[in-house]
């Protein structure tokens, strides 16, 4: 499983914070939310395997959303740790990781494109 988890600092604003965390996972309660970033816990962890047909039936990319969640809560004035399947990690190497396996993906889907033709 590759997962990516997040800290916030507990200096960042908190209501942004809230805000665009629970823009992307309504199901965190706003408690849950600040009692986590309060603890130091990951406040959000997102499985990078994630699919969801409905999610691909509407165009939704997920790993897209959860990256651009991370920039907005970066604009926002949250100090955001990353953590790439429990290492720490830089905003570069998830990026990377994404890239690799938005490639992989699109391989993948030409290869079953090429035996279907």
């Amino acid at each position: 499983m590759n997962t990516v988890q997040l800290k916030i600092q507990q200096d960042a604003p908190l209501a942004s914070a809230v805000k665009i965390l629970r823009s992307f996972d309504s199901s965190l309660t706003i408690g849950e939310i600040k009692s986590k970033i309060e603890n130091h816990d990951f406040v959000i962890t997102f499985d990078l395997n994630h699919y969801d047909v409905v999610e691909e039936l509407q165009g939704v990319d997920r790993k897209a959303l959860f990256r651009d969640m991370i920039r907005k809560l970066g604009e926002a004035g949250a100090q955001v740790s990353v953590y790439l399947n429990g290492e720490t990690a830089s905003i570069a190497q998830l990026d990377n990781w994404l890239g690799t396996m938005r490639e992989i993906a699109q391989e993948a889907g030409e290869d079953i494109d090429r035996e279907t033709e």
